[in-house]
Parts: structure tokens; sequence; C-alpha cells
């Protein structure tokens, strides 16, 4: 009996000593527990802020958040040693992941902020605005041919003239491509002059003129110069090119083979500027710009690429480059991309024609210049092409309808089965 009685106390000071391990009583414990509660905080408040996660990615990471402090609470309070190194060892990954993720979302909705805030402080046109996740919409990008260190200096002239398509839906986009010499009447002044010249006149003017001459509506547009271009191709470590041809850049010396090119952010952009080593000149040139063009689409919707790259991407671009698109619709475009994952289908046309000589408007009317006089079979054909793929049939509706799923997960575990077939496709062939 006397035995008996003595053995309680000890149960009992065993249950109190166990219950006060659930949460540790050293102070190191404690103050890396707080450093990780104020982490996580930090990573609701932005994630609340920037809504740029899917929905189940943010379920996911929150619920990864909040079961992480658990589990590194109780590995601190643990008698055990080698539990408590496991702990330390767990929450300083945990806080470099979280501070990551943090500083990857706060830094891309500045950036967002910064670019949407630039477009409204500048004289441009007013977007047409559209759900962008699920209407088509066009969008027109024009490329300056100047450097960072050369604004202000010389005129803005319109390089690159291309009409970008979207059609959300469907995963689609069609690429029109202008040439820069191309003869059509100013908007404003209702003279001939070459389309490059209108990037003189500021964007809305070079908007317009396309919409007076297409007669279609663009609801938006993304102006680039020469060094927004190649510091974003270098944000998604580099890009690949197909070359149809081999050739030598006349203006920096680079060298292209026949076949796939992989190329850097200067590299990629003087394949897009050479005009010169070809009989065609700026007809080739049309073409290898839409060739970057979609290599970066195809790259920057990689899953990969929007998973770790897109906030370096946004920084990259800066201050150069400016949209009428607001921060809210990019990022729901980003949003949609996290979400689905899957590539996008990318159509290239260009508008045909040829060289001949006239007056133009900005110029001297004591002399004619080369210009290119755009087929009105090819603008009728390429202008139609730009309304099938606003317009998509019932069939491509109902094929995109099927293809769609709304779980980030679900879409990962599909992107990686499929990365993986292709992979042992490769192997094999």
């Amino acid at each position: 009996m006397g035995n008996k009685s003595k053995e309680k106390p000890n149960k009992s000071k065993h249950a109190q000593n166990s219950k006060r391990r659930f949460f540790p009583s050293r102070k190191p414990y404690v103050i890396a527990l707080l450093i990780m509660a104020v982490v996580t905080i930090g990573f609701f408040c932005i994630m609340i802020i920037a809504d740029i996660l899917p929905s189940d990615l943010t379920v996911i990471l929150s619920v990864v958040a909040v079961a992480s402090l658990v589990l590194t609470c109780s590995l601190f309070a643990s008698r055990y040693r080698w539990k408590r190194i496991i702990g330390i060892i767990f929450a300083v990954c945990f806080i470099g992941v979280l501070a990551f993720v943090t500083n990857f979302m706060g830094s891309t909705y500045n950036m967002l902020n910064r670019i949407g805030s630039s477009t409204a402080e500048a004289v441009g046109p007013v977007s047409k605005g559209v759900d962008v996740t699920s209407t088509p919409f066009n969008v027109y990008i024009t490329g300056i041919d100047q450097w960072e260190s050369e604004k202000g200096l010389d005129l803005e002239r319109s390089d690159v003239n291309m009409i970008m398509t979207i059609n959300p839906f469907t995963k689609k986009v069609l690429l029109t491509s202008i040439p820069r010499d191309t003869y059509v009447k100013l908007h404003t002044a209702q003279q001939m002059d070459k389309l490059t010249h209108t990037g003189v006149y500021g964007v809305d003017e070079t908007l317009n003129t396309v919409e007076d001459w297409l007669n279609i509506d663009i609801n938006y547009y993304v102006k680039m110069n020469f060094t927004g271009a190649k510091d974003i191709i270098n944000a998604m470590d580099g890009i690949s090119v197909y070359s149809p041809v081999a050739f030598e850049s006349s203006l920096k010396g680079y060298k292209y083979k026949k076949g796939w090119n992989k190329m850097g952010g200067s590299k990629a952009l003087y394949f897009a500027r050479e005009r010169h080593a070809f009989e065609g000149q700026d007809s080739i040139r049309v073409e290898n710009q839409q060739r970057v063009i979609k290599a970066i689409i195809k790259k920057m919707t990689s899953s990969t690429t929007m998973l770790t790259k897109y906030g370096d991407i946004m920084a990259a671009a800066g201050d150069n480059l400016s949209t009428n698109m607001s921060p809210e619709e990019m990022t729901e475009l980003a949003k949609m991309q996290l979400t689905d994952l899957s590539p996008w289908d990318v159509e290239t046309q260009k508008i045909e024609g040829e060289y001949d000589m006239d007056y133009v408007a900005s110029l001297t009317q004591s002399q004619m210049f080369s210009v290119y006089r755009a087929d009105p079979a090819s603008v009728s054909k390429c202008t139609s092409a730009i309304s099938d793929m606003m317009n998509p049939t019932v069939s491509e509706i109902e094929n995109a309808e099927r293809a769609k799923s709304k779980s980030f997960v679900i879409n990962m575990i599909n992107s990686a089965i499929q990365r993986i077939k292709n992979r042992n496709e490769d192997t094999v062939s």
C-alpha cells in the first residue's frame, strides 16, 4: 500500500512535464517561433494585398504555413535533442522559403503598380478594357528604336509594329506583323506617311492610324525600347529561336546558325533587328521579329518560368516598358496562367506588299522616299484571321472547355506528367 501511494505523485509530475512540452520554455526557441510567426503574418498580409496566386495554391500555402508553425513548435518542445536540431533546421528553411515567396509577391505587386502608375501619368490612349481572362482582345506591340540612354535625345520611331490577338479562353495567340515602312493615312493629319513615323507623334497616333486603316479595335498597347527587350529576355534566362538560314548581324557581329539558336537578350535583339543580311530585307526582319516574340511567349508562359521568373521579368521591364493595361488586368492574366500552366498556341501572319517610291507627310516634299504598299488582298486576309481568332467556332469552344481545369494542383500534376512524357519521347527518338 505504501509503495502504490508513492507512485502516484511521480505519475502526476510526469504528466505535468509532458503537458509543458507542447510549447518550448527555452528563450532561443521562443524567439525563433516569434520570428516564424512574424514572417507568416507578413506572408498572409502580402498574399491578401497582392492577390496574384491561384486560389487553391493560396489555400495550400496557408495550410502548410500554419502546419509548419505547429510542427516546429512541437519539435522545439521535445525532450530529445535531435528533434530540437531538426526543428532548428526546419525553422531556418521555413523562414527562408516564406521570406522568398513574400518578397516575390511584394516585388511583383510593386512593379505592376509602378508600370501602371507610369502609364497613367503619361499622355496616351485610354484602354478599351475587357475581361482579359475570358474575352478575346487585341494588344498593339510597338518597339521603339532607342536604348534607355537615348530617351529624349532622338525621335521615337516605331521600329516593330505588331498586333497580338489574344483569346484567353482557347489559349491561342495570333501575331500580325506590319512592315515599318507601310504607307498609311495618318489619323490626325489625314496625309500619307510611313507607319514607323507615327511613333514620332505618340503611341496614340499609331493606334488610331492602324484602327482607321484595318477597321479593328485595339484594346491595349505595349511600348518597349531596345533596353527593355534585352533585359526581359535576360530575366527569363534567354530564349530558343529557330532561324531558317545562317547569317551574321551587320550591326553587332553576332553569328546565327541555321536551326535552333539559344540567345540571350542582346543576341535576340540583333536577330530581330537585322535586315541587310537578307535579300527581302524588312520582310525577313518582320518574320524574325515574330520568331522572337513567339519564343518569348512560349518561354514566359511555361510553368517553370511563371513560378520562378515572373517577378524578375516584371522588374526587368522597369521604366523601359509602358502599357495602358491596368495592374489589376495584368495580375488577372498572371493568375490565370499560373492556374492553367498550359502552353499557348501561337500563330503568325504578316501583311504582304511591295516597295515603291512616294512622298511622306513627315519629311520634305521635295523628294520621294521608299514606302511599302500593302496588298489589299493581304490586308483583308489578315483582318479576317484576326476576326476568326476573336470569334472561335463552337468546336473550338467545346475543346477549350474540356481542356480547362480551375485547379492549380491538377494542372501542376498534368504539366509534370506531360514533361515526363516529352522527355521519354525525346529519349526514344
